[in-house]
């Protein structure tokens, strides 16, 4: 696919590091924060997970290693947890049947969750995207009805012992079955409608699987669609966020760990429950896992976690 070749050369880069390294214990990533969060004080703190890329599908094991990660998970106990796109592996390029198989075998394999899960659209999500599906444009359930169906809004907000959340939508869909990282302007004017009754001192987490901004997107000059890691229009979702409490981004899509920071906020890309699209881990190191997210007296500590699953079948070349 084309983002997994800019994936390749992009990793072939040398890499700006990010703002915690990757450090090998036992052969799998674990990232921590640079403190070990303190010990929950008051009700107002709270645990909750971000998981990404889980690409579910029949095929290499991929069940079994979600439900692995899923039931890991749970030992954590989060209040809630949000999925960042790209549930299954693949409805844009696939048949209607297909579609229809993996959505059915998702939501199965995530009732492993025994906590509420929220999620955010993917690319691999939304049906006919991609110019080798059958599915056309005309055709009833091209683009992302079958989400919705399925999954419910397309981009929202929810608020939880005072942090406001703002889920977006970054699969922009471009004639002819062409898939574009994109916020589209109704929804730009929907998040300045939604940041309007947010209090300027309420903290704001930010979740979209093409990320809004990244350290790695940075060394893409790469504009096409497909390869391009950076949503178009993020600048505007920055300036609508400008005068708010910003404290953390969550993103997703390119399969990798990547945590930096701007002005106080953090800006995690949250790697991959299926790593290397359940071939391994990342040419960067990064293996199969998810990030834990801790609310301690208004401050939030993330850290990625990796599970004990090993590929079926180790990916060779790009």
């Amino acid at each position: 696919m084309l983002r997994r070749s800019f994936m390749k050369s992009a990793l072939a880069l040398p890499v700006a590091r990010p703002l915690f390294g990757i450090p090998m214990v036992n052969g799998a990533s674990v990232n921590l924060p640079a403190a070990l969060p303190p010990a929950k004080s008051s009700a107002e703190d709270f645990d909750f997970i971000f998981f990404t890329d889980v690409h579910l599908e029949p095929e290499l094991q991929a069940v079994v290693g979600s439900v692995k990660c899923f039931n890991q998970m749970n030992a954590a106990k989060p209040e809630f947890c949000i999925a960042g796109g790209d549930q299954v592996f693949d409805v844009c390029e696939q048949d209607l049947s297909r579609a229809h198989m993996l959505f059915k075998l998702y939501l199965k394999t995530e009732r492993e969750i025994e906590s509420k899960v929220y999620h955010t659209v993917g690319n691999h999500d939304v049906i006919g995207i991609n110019q080798r599906s059958p599915v056309e444009p005309g055709d009833a359930e091209y683009g992302k009805k079958l989400y919705q169906e399925h999954f419910g809004n397309l981009y929202y907000s929810f608020d939880y012992k005072g942090w406001h959340f703002v889920v977006l939508d970054s699969i922009g869909i471009e004639y002819y079955k062409i898939f574009k990282g994109q916020i589209d302007e109704p929804q730009i004017a929907w998040l300045k409608t939604d940041l309007k009754a947010v209090a300027p001192t309420t903290p704001v987490v930010i979740v979209t699987h093409v990320p809004i901004s990244s350290a790695l997107g940075s060394l893409s000059g790469d504009k096409d669609n497909d390869k391009a890691p950076i949503a178009e229009r993020s600048f505007a979702v920055h300036h609508l966020l400008s005068g708010h409490n910003l404290k953390l981004v969550l993103q997703g899509h390119l399969h990798l760990w990547e945590k930096t920071e701007y002005q106080g906020a953090q800006y995690v890309t949250g790697g991959a429950v299926s790593g290397k699209w359940w071939e391994g881990t990342m040419e960067d190191g990064s293996s199969e896992g998810y990030t834990l997210c801790q609310v301690r007296k208004g401050q939030i500590y993330t850290s990625y976690l990796t599970y004990p699953w090993t590929a079926a079948i180790q990916h060779q070349g790009g």
